[in-house]
């Protein structure tokens, strides 16, 4: 899906996105996780920088927002830790160690799984699911990469 969005910062790796959000949004896959953000109406999001144009403060941009496998990514940072907590506390009770033994290990078991799986979102999917910038709009014109002009 594309969305018209302002450049509301930039750093040296991010470009700093703001837009409204408007009825399409319903029909985003992101939707349930923008709608959990509150109910603030404005929406915000970075994008990875890109070489093709240069974008400052204040531009309007028209960004490709990815389809974000929200089940796969909710599962990874909920579910794994939930059954690994629940496998070891029940493992744990099976092999006859006392309830508050089997509940500390099933606890720890959960942190060590919930960072471990921090650890591999930061350095696999760190960048995978940020929306990209495809055109810069200046002046009601399109600037398209080939930095041939297309009117509105």
């Amino acid at each position: 899906m594309r969305e018209v969005m302002n450049v509301i910062d930039n750093d040296e790796n991010y470009i700093y996105l703001q837009t409204t959000r408007t009825q399409e949004c319903k029909s985003c896959s992101m939707y349930g996780g923008c709608s959990m953000l509150g109910g603030s109406n404005e929406l915000k999001l970075k994008a990875k920088k890109i070489d093709r144009f240069e974008v400052n403060k204040g531009d309007k941009v028209i960004v490709e927002l990815p389809n974000v496998p929200v089940v796969k990514l909710s599962f990874l940072a909920y579910g794994l830790p939930l059954i690994v907590f629940l496998t070891i506390v029940i493992l744990f009770y099976s092999m006859n160690f006392s309830d508050i033994l089997s509940f500390i290990f099933g606890v720890l078991g959960m942190v060590v799984t919930y960072l471990t799986v921090n650890v591999y979102d930061k350095k696999k999917l760190k960048d995978r699911y940020l929306p990209e910038i495809v055109q810069k709009i200046e002046n009601h014109k399109f600037i398209i990469q080939e930095n041939k002009e297309i009117s509105n």
